[in-house]
């Protein structure tokens, strides 16, 4: 036996009446004289059956007769797999009582007995579909994702008597156990705990009473106990089919993003700012903190859906309303360092204020997030400070003004400095003392300091430490350091105190230290007329 298949002949060594009696459906063979070369039983038996469809042939004996008066379309085909014009061909046969076809005729052109002949092969099309329906949803059930278990109550009255069917790839999954070490046994003698929490009885009562059931449980498994939700109904009379989702890994998801919402409302409620939320379409709040609410003396119910001008004049409602939409449309964050904000409760406020715009997926603004500092008291803090800095500042200049005046540094002559002392001398005023002295001393190039005391009212041991010290700084720089002026009262202080002035030079008074800074330098002061007289005496040598 040859098959001609798309375009080519294969030779097939096939015995006919095997090929034909290892199909399922209905079938024979015939050569091209319509000879029956051979049938099967299902063939046989379809045509004794009632309700048999019309056949566009009769076979009868050992032929094949076309049915009386033959239409050309009802044998078109079969003269066409028999000449090889065609190899396939398939036609649908109505049924009696019935203009909807339930059977099919499929033919197959082939070689036999050294001629052409053809595989005929009658297809239920109701039971083809019904069969393909079930491997349609067989093969849902294997492919979906949750699981499915099928469990028969082996008797009608013992709950113990549910054993596992069937079970899909998914719940095998579940299961942790193959399917082979499940199926066949009792739901007590897989998963003994399920018993304790009224697993197989209540899908017992499901089979009796024919009702469906969903729920959530705790299903204990080796690895760990699982959240499994269920959908459990009733099959046929025995039967009960389980669908189940495990969301474990869902519910954790869902409880953490629960815990971090209620933190993320805990800490935006919390917040030492005013925060709120706006629609873009009419600027309605649609989330406030607690610090919004307090601010405008409103509760959060008060506040959601409602827009600025509902609890606020007209005039700045408006104003508020325009900064918002502009930053809408500019669609960046802006932020305000200080601006008038109205509190309902409190009045006129500064706040520092930040607008953000928040987009949705598509990139266009939908809300705008505002976040507002009242900086009221702060400003208020602030503003004292800075006074208080000014004044301080004030305070510094005039002191260092005072101290400047309290111990002056006045040139006479050219490289001779007077540093007069009036008052009470005490160690602060004292130390002040060669600070001021030496930068005297540099900034007139000096050559002599003559220190008067004769304003100072009372000196102790300290005072004159700080006067030695300044003159061996003087020293130092190179000028040369005296005292004049001393009264009577401080001499016998400085003898009563047992006080050492050392190498200090001291005078009468101011005249007799300028006299002798003069005369250091190689001046002498003379009376006029001495001086005149001492000019012509030049001149007559």
């Amino acid at each position: 036996m040859t098959t001609a298949a798309e375009g080519r002949e294969e030779n097939l060594y096939v015995d006919p009446r095997l090929l034909v009696e290892t199909l399922d459906d209905p079938a024979l063979v015939i050569d091209a004289r319509g000879a029956i070369r051979c049938k099967n039983e299902q063939l046989d038996r379809l045509l004794a059956a009632p309700g048999a469809p019309i056949l566009p042939l009769s076979p009868e004996g050992d032929r094949v007769l076309l049915p009386p008066a033959p239409a050309a379309a009802d044998v078109a085909w079969l003269v066409a797999l028999l000449s090889g014009e065609s190899d396939r061909a398939e036609v649908d046969l109505p049924g009696e009582g019935s203009g909807a076809p339930r059977w099919a005729v499929r033919g197959l052109s082939c070689a036999i007995g050294g001629g052409r002949g053809a595989l005929l092969r009658f297809i239920d099309l109701g039971e083809r579909r019904a069969r393909e329906h079930q491997r349609r949803c067989a093969q849902v059930i294997e492919s979906m994702q949750l699981g499915c278990t099928f469990l028969a109550l082996e008797a009608a009255e013992d709950d113990r008597s549910l054993r596992y069917v069937y079970m899909n790839p998914a719940a095998e999954r579940l299961a942790s156990r193959p399917v082979a070490e499940i199926i066949g046994q009792t739901m007590d003698e897989i998963v003994p705990s399920l018993r304790e929490m009224g697993v197989p009885q209540r899908l017992a009562g499901l089979i009796r009473s024919r009702l469906t059931a969903e729920g959530e449980m705790l299903l204990p498994l080796e690895e760990g106990s699982r959240v499994i939700t269920s959908s459990a109904f009733p099959v046929g009379d025995q039967c009960v089919a389980v669908i189940y989702d495990d969301i474990t890994e869902r519910r954790a998801t869902e409880e953490s993003l629960e815990r971090t919402r209620i933190l993320l409302d805990v800490i935006i409620d919390n917040l030492p700012l005013l925060l709120f939320v706006k629609d873009e379409a009419e600027l309605r709040y649609v989330r406030v903190n607690r610090s919004f609410e307090e601010f405008h003396g409103h509760a959060r119910g008060e506040l959601l859906g409602k827009r600025v001008a509902d609890y606020l004049p007209e005039a700045p409602a408006a104003m508020i309303d325009a900064e918002c939409r502009a930053v809408l449309a500019g669609g960046v964050p802006v932020e305000i360092p200080e601006t008038r904000i109205i509190s309902s409760r409190l009045g006129e406020r500064i706040g520092h204020v930040r607008w953000i715009p928040m987009a949705d997926a598509h990139g266009k603004g939908r809300y705008l997030l505002g976040l507002i500092e009242d900086i009221t008291e702060r400003k208020k803090i602030e503003d004292a400070k800075r006074h208080e800095a000014i004044l301080l500042e004030t305070q510094r200049r005039l002191l260092d003004l005072i101290q400047e005046l309290s111990t002056p540094s006045i040139p006479i002559h050219p490289g001779i400095l007077v540093v007069p002392l009036i008052g009470q001398m005490e160690s602060s005023r004292g130390a002040q003392l060669m600070e001021s002295i030496v930068r005297a001393i540099e900034r007139h190039r000096a050559e002599f300091v003559i220190i008067d005391i004769t304003g100072v009212t009372s000196v102790d041991s300290a005072v004159a430490s700080h006067l030695l010290q300044a003159t061996r700084a003087a020293g130092l720089l190179g000028a040369e350091c005296s005292v004049v002026g001393a009264s009577p009262g401080i001499a016998r202080t400085v003898i009563d105190l047992g006080i050492e002035l050392g190498k200090i030079t001291t005078h009468r008074d101011l005249e007799a230290g300028f006299r002798h800074a003069l005369a250091r330098k190689g001046y002498v002061i003379a009376p006029r007329a001495a001086r005149r007289a001492g000019g012509a005496a030049r001149r007559a040598r």
